[in-house]
């Protein structure tokens, strides 16, 4: 018996564009961790620890950033406080809850 979910009721699906992946669309379930779910679809943010040590994973949430979750104090370490009121958010801390798009500047970018 499956306990993961109500029985009967379907699980919820969310949408995630991966704006600077080809804005890449995939579905996950509602309530997953954004970098996994990259990680898992082939969504292309970049990261190096996953586990908000290194602020890698910093993306721009550009739609939808109402339905991510609250800022963790790891993010606030690697991001000002005008970065996180623009929407930029560590994908390795952040779960969400409904359709998002992201983008984020390539490893490679100015260097």
């Amino acid at each position: 018996m499956n306990t993961a979910a109500t029985p009967g009721a379907p699980a919820s699906m969310i949408r995630i564009t991966f704006l600077s992946n080809d804005a890449k669309v995939v579905s996950a379930a509602a309530g997953g961790n954004l970098l996994r779910i990259s990680l898992r679809e082939q969504g292309g943010i970049p990261f190096k620890c996953g586990g908000g040590l290194c602020g890698t994973c910093k993306c721009l949430v550009e739609t939808g950033i109402e339905h991510t979750d609250a800022i963790k104090p790891k993010e606030k370490k690697h991001l000002t406080e005008a970065e996180m009121a623009q929407g930029y958010r560590m994908a390795c801390q952040t779960f969400v809850s409904g359709d998002i798009a992201v983008s984020w500047q390539p490893r490679d970018a100015g260097k």
